[in-house]
């Protein structure tokens, strides 16, 4: 009997801690990585907020995260991934910076049945234009 009850209340809630923790930290990486590579492609495109919108959308299809559970925010407040279609930073000027904040939802803990309970994390990057880029 004691041992049912320390099983159920300490190897339960421990296995369960465990399991959330893998998804937080890859959803973390995630976020910092379609930021970075999200702002550095409206640099490369000459604003086009498009090209930044197809990167961060094919990023979280490679790490296997719905698009409705992704926002972005390209030169302004982050919106879903469907809905930032068509915003973009407008035209960057040589020594100009181009900020992108991307959120994601975590669940708070990720069962084998699914994530219960969720929180957003985001990750704000700034890129700075070359000032002796060849802009488009």
């Amino acid at each position: 009997m004691e041992l049912a009850l320390g099983v159920g209340l300490l190897l339960v809630p421990a296995v369960l801690l465990v399991m959330s923790f893998g998804p937080w930290l890859e959803r973390r990486s995630f976020v910092r990585l379609a930021s970075a590579e999200a702002a550095r492609a409206v640099v490369l495109s000459g604003g086009d907020g498009e090209a930044a919108l197809g990167v961060v959308a094919a990023l979280a299809v490679g790490y296997g995260i719905d698009p409705d559970d992704v926002t972005v925010g390209l030169c302004g407040d982050p919106v879903g991934l469907a809905e930032a279609t068509g915003r973009g930073c407008g035209r960057p000027v040589r020594g100009g910076t181009v900020d992108v904040v991307v959120g994601v939802r975590v669940p708070l803990v990720a069962t084998p049945f699914g994530g219960v309970g969720g929180v957003e994390i985001e990750h704000r990057h700034t890129e700075v234009v070359d000032l002796y880029r060849s802009l488009p």
